[in-house]
């Protein structure tokens, strides 16, 4: 069973809607408002997501540092290092038992 449409039949049941250029006009703003604001959108979440990454990078810049200055500090209280500061700086000598007097209250 086959449906033959007539051309005519079809498009003469058709309604032209008419829209006044008024409308139109309004329609076309709110389009191009919700454009401009959209790509408003994307461009702000680009700056966000390039303040991250940079905050990222400042994270990771932060974290070496820390990392090289305990390293530093556990070197610096090293026993030996702190034995040889104290000779050369401040001209200690080991201590002699007999030098040593006991204090008490």
């Amino acid at each position: 069973m086959a449906v033959c449409l007539d051309y005519q039949s079809v498009y003469a049941k058709r309604e032209v809607v008419v829209i006044s250029v008024r409308t139109q006009v309004v329609l076309a703003l709110c389009l191009l408002a919700l454009l401009g604001f959209n790509v408003w959108l994307k461009i702000s979440i680009t700056d966000v997501g390039y303040q991250l990454a940079k905050e990222r990078q400042r994270t990771v810049d932060l974290d070496l540092s820390r990392r090289e200055l305990e390293l530093e500090r556990s070197v610096l209280l090293r026993a030996d290092h702190l034995e040889a500061a104290a000779r050369r700086k401040l001209d200690l000598r080991p201590l002699n038992p007999s030098q040593a007097r006991r204090v008490i209250e």
